[in-house]
């Protein structure tokens, strides 16, 4: 790799920072609440639904770099990075690389399948998701059988692999953690292919994009 670094480029903005700090606590709080304090588990999962409104909202709206438009690639483009990041000049993307966007939109599923089989899913004794009620007895017997399940076999099996391909971009010179603390990432001039102009924070639409998240929050947990 080169050792021409081109001056620290602000990528990520503080909200997409704070989500992606946010969900792992999160998902401690859900597992370690999961039938303990249901009281709990039901607000932590309100943030959660909250935080991944935000998410795909911002992926739309949001700064230019947190759009899916900027990270979500043809498969063909996929298989070519493929190739050329087993050379010692791999290309170089500020946003998230064509294999990383697939792992955030697998994740971002994940997270919205696991949390809306607990929209339907009981414990048999005190509590019943919000759309317990509108659903079948074999749908909310299917959705509480996902729900318990689902997180040590879906969401942990993606954040290990999360984690591995951070460990394995460090190796190979490229630190992603550091990025996603400070906002700030540099890397090589002449390797980086998705360098974009800078833009301010657009406040307007991160307003209407936290009103638009807190949304669902209402209509499923006060609202029906």
């Amino acid at each position: 790799m080169s050792s021409s670094l081109s001056p620290p480029v602000k990528v990520w903005d503080w909200s997409i920072r704070i989500f992606h700090w946010s969900l792992p606590v999160l998902l401690f709080l859900l597992w370690r609440s999961a039938g303990d304090d249901m009281d709990q588990h039901m607000l932590f999962a309100q943030a959660l639904l909250a935080l991944l409104t935000y998410r795909i909202i911002w992926g739309f709206i949001g700064t230019p770099y947190a759009r899916f438009s900027h990270f979500v690639y043809h498969p063909k483009h996929i298989f070519g990075y493929l190739v050329a990041s087993a050379k010692s000049n791999k290309p170089i993307y500020l946003s998230h690389n064509p294999v990383g966007g697939i792992m955030v939109l697998a994740l971002l599923a994940t997270l919205l399948f696991q949390l809306t089989s607990g929209l339907y899913s009981t414990d048999d004794i005190f509590y019943n998701g919000p759309l317990y009620m509108y659903a079948s007895s074999d749908t909310t017997s299917l959705m509480t059988f996902i729900h318990k399940k689902w997180f040590y076999y879906g969401i942990l099996l993606l954040v290990a692999l999360h984690v591995l391909a951070i460990v394995a971009y460090k190796l190979r010179g490229e630190g992603l953690v550091k990025a996603m603390i400070t906002g700030h990432k540099q890397a090589p001039g002449e390797q980086v292919v998705d360098k974009l102009p800078h833009a301010s924070f657009p406040w307007v639409r991160f307003v209407i994009a936290v009103a638009l998240a807190a949304l669902p929050v209402w209509v499923l947990f006060y609202y029906i």
